[in-house]
């Protein structure tokens, strides 16, 4: 196992050199570097790291293009990127080199497509399971818990830990890792090595990415909750509870709610419009378990004509219909493998 792990060390090593040669090779060509939709600070923070060193070196023409929006709590972020975040952009230009950030299939970046010509790389803690093009340069380590530490490495090697940076980074750790819940022992590393070369506080990270708290939202948000647990239903598996409900907003804190009230499982769905959304949360001890809510939303996401994933315990998936019965599906596989549990 040890010789293993040195191996992919190894690998990711001469994957970091091979950037740093693919930088340093085109610094006259236009760089875009693309999010997922609804961009999280994970990716839009990496993305603006990235972007900075990439300013650093000489590149005149950087680019951040995010899918159909960025999130509520990552706009913080926008405020810290040397250029403008653009939704849904254009890829007229064939000379460009595409960086994908943090994301796990081509169906999170609808409707982005990146054509076939188009040299790209791929920097991800997903897993490339759900791409099928070939990329000029492939970095991804599904054992890190955030894109924005495979950034860190990245730029670290390039002695680049400039303080803006090292923020954005920051913010992509501390929310992919629920305020550092399912972090691990390279986490640590990583914010070691933050620390001690950057003089960021954790205090300034937790503000850029806090919610909207103005009293409108927050009154919207109380009320999307409250009518949650109005319509909520709850389901008994082998010992463990699973809540279930609908709203037509804020399903993700609806999830975490449920959560902190006592179910070990929540999933909430939402529809406004012509879309709808799933979210899901579970609680740690089911993911210790091998309960995966990423891999289950990334089996959503073609029955409600869109995409899904996530991690193990959060996850989530978007869509344009059919919402009950994905959630159905869901459920029933969630209720499959608590059941499981007592074999």
């Amino acid at each position: 196992m040890e010789n293993g792990a040195e191996v992919e060390r190894d690998e990711l090593s001469l994957k970091r050199a091979r950037f740093k040669r693919l930088v340093m090779e085109n610094l006259d060509r236009p760089f875009l570097l693309l999010c997922h939709h609804n961009a999280d600070p994970d990716a839009l923070g990496s993305a603006v790291a990235l972007a900075r060193f990439l300013k650093s070196k000489g590149v005149r023409d950087v680019r951040i293009g995010v899918s159909q929006s960025v999130a509520s709590y990552s706009r913080g972020l926008i405020d810290l990127s040397p250029v403008d975040v653009e939704v849904n952009p254009g890829l007229e230009d064939e000379d460009a080199v595409v960086i994908v950030l943090d994301t796990a299939s081509p169906e999170q970046l609808e409707p982005i497509r990146i054509p076939r010509g188009v040299p790209a790389v791929l920097i991800d803690h997903h897993g490339s399971g759900g791409w099928s093009r070939e990329f000029l340069l492939s970095v991804v380590d599904p054992s890190r818990t955030s894109t924005a530490e495979i950034i860190w490495d990245l730029l670290k090697d390039e002695d680049f830990w400039e303080r803006t940076s090292c923020t954005a980074i920051l913010a992509g750790i501390f929310t992919d890792t629920a305020g550092f819940r399912f972090a691990n022992s390279e986490t640590f590393r990583v914010l070691w090595e933050i620390f001690s070369r950057c003089r960021v506080s954790m205090d300034e990270v937790m503000r850029l990415v806090a919610p909207p708290q103005d009293r409108n939202t927050d009154e919207s948000r109380r009320m999307a909750v409250l009518k949650a647990c109005q319509r909520m239903e709850i389901k008994r598996v082998n010992g463990y509870i699973i809540a279930i409900s609908h709203v037509s907003a804020y399903e993700s804190f609806a999830c975490k709610t449920f959560i902190q009230l006592g179910a070990d499982v929540a999933v909430v769905g939402s529809s406004k419009g012509n879309e709808v959304r799933i979210s899901a949360r579970a609680r740690e001890d089911l993911v210790r378990k091998g309960l995966n809510l990423g891999k289950l939303m990334e089996m959503i996401g073609p029955i409600i004509g869109g995409s899904g994933g996530g991690h193990a315990g959060a996850a989530g998936a978007n869509g344009t219909g059919r919402l009950d019965e994905a959630i159905d599906f869901l459920v029933e596989r969630i209720e499959t493998f608590l059941r499981n549990l007592g074999d």
